[in-house]
């Protein structure tokens, strides 16, 4: 008897959290003027959203998960898992508090980047690693903290479709000199965060900020 009692328990929770997502906010579409980024969605809106970020032959068979809490919170574990993939790459939701949808597609290698670089740790890179976000995202500026009312920010860089690399620590200097201006739709080098054992990644735009591009069956 509480077994059953504690399946029910879940499945209530569940439906309740269900029933208090907000999933008016369109999956791909640009958002309205004013509104922003979330993490009061569906799971089922997430899902969708985080696979727009890569194309279909990778985010069909990928792993999606969703972000913390608080992503920038030392040692802050990922989020928890909402769909299991089989074919090592890993996509995500929005960020909550961007004016544009930002969600992202990234290889084991990047996935590696990411975790350590939002715990404040030295990634230790070997090889490369590749990510996408083909929806594009905007951004404070670089290392900039995300305000906590978004409306606030005087300022935003629009990046379009892009992808991003991370090369082993043994080439990193590859990247010195490269570009970090982010409005010129030029590639650029960003470190995502200030700390001192940050490493750099390589962001290599396909389209201009605020533009879209579309997979097409060839002809």
């Amino acid at each position: 008897m509480l077994k059953h009692s504690t399946v029910l328990i879940l499945s209530l929770f569940m439906v309740s959290a269900d029933a208090l997502a907000d999933d008016t906010l369109p999956v791909s579409d640009p958002l309205p003027p004013g509104l922003f980024t979330s993490s009061n969605q569906s799971d089922d809106w997430k899902i969708k959203n985080a696979l727009s970020a890569a194309p279909e032959v990778i985010a069909e068979k990928a792993t999606v998960i969703d972000w913390p809490k608080d992503m920038f919170k030392s040692g802050k574990e990922m989020g928890r898992i909402l769909r299991k993939g089989s074919n090592g790459w890993t996509c995500m939701p929005d960020v909550p508090g961007r004016p544009q949808h930002d969600p992202m597609c990234a290889d084991e290698t990047m996935m590696k980047w990411l975790t350590a670089t939002l715990a404040g740790k030295k990634p230790d890179i070997d090889r490369v690693g590749l990510s996408y976000m083909l929806l594009g995202e905007a951004r404070q500026g670089q290392g900039a903290t995300p305000a906590k009312d978004p409306g606030q920010v005087k300022e935003w860089f629009y990046v379009g479709p892009h992808i991003m690399v991370v090369l082993p620590d043994s080439a990193k200097d590859a990247l010195r000199g490269i570009n970090q201006d982010l409005s010129n739709n030029q590639p650029y080098i960003s470190f995502l965060s200030s700390a001192d054992v940050a490493t750099p990644i390589w962001v290599i735009p396909v389209a201009k900020g605020g533009d879209r591009i579309k997979e097409e069956a060839a002809k």
